[in-house]
């Protein structure tokens, strides 16, 4: 198991270790709107730092999140079937120059 150094708060979501933060990213964290500080209770020392969920966005569709669809994954002659491919974007440069002429 993996010992972080003494100066090191474990940030934790939910039961998993996303980080371990020195003492400046702990101040910053701590300013956050989703975060829960754990503290020791005599001393009241930080010894984790949970993140709770500021917004689920696990059921939105990702397939659709870029605009410009730089990738498919469409059979063609040279895609075999179940494969992703990117796209060809034309040359900036070639268009460019023909207009400069």
């Amino acid at each position: 198991m993996f010992h972080p150094q003494s100066n090191r708060i474990p940030v934790m979501a939910g039961s998993r270790v996303i980080e371990f933060a020195d003492p400046a990213r702990v101040q910053k964290l701590i300013r956050a709107s989703n975060v829960k500080v754990i503290r020791k209770r005599k001393t009241g020392t930080v010894v984790e730092i949970q993140l709770q969920e500021c917004g689920d966005d696990s059921r939105t569709h990702s397939k659709w999140g870029n605009p410009q669809k730089l990738s498919h994954n469409s059979e063609t002659a040279d895609n075999p079937p179940r494969v992703w491919t990117l796209k060809r974007l034309p040359d900036p440069s070639a268009t460019e120059s023909g207009s400069e002429s």
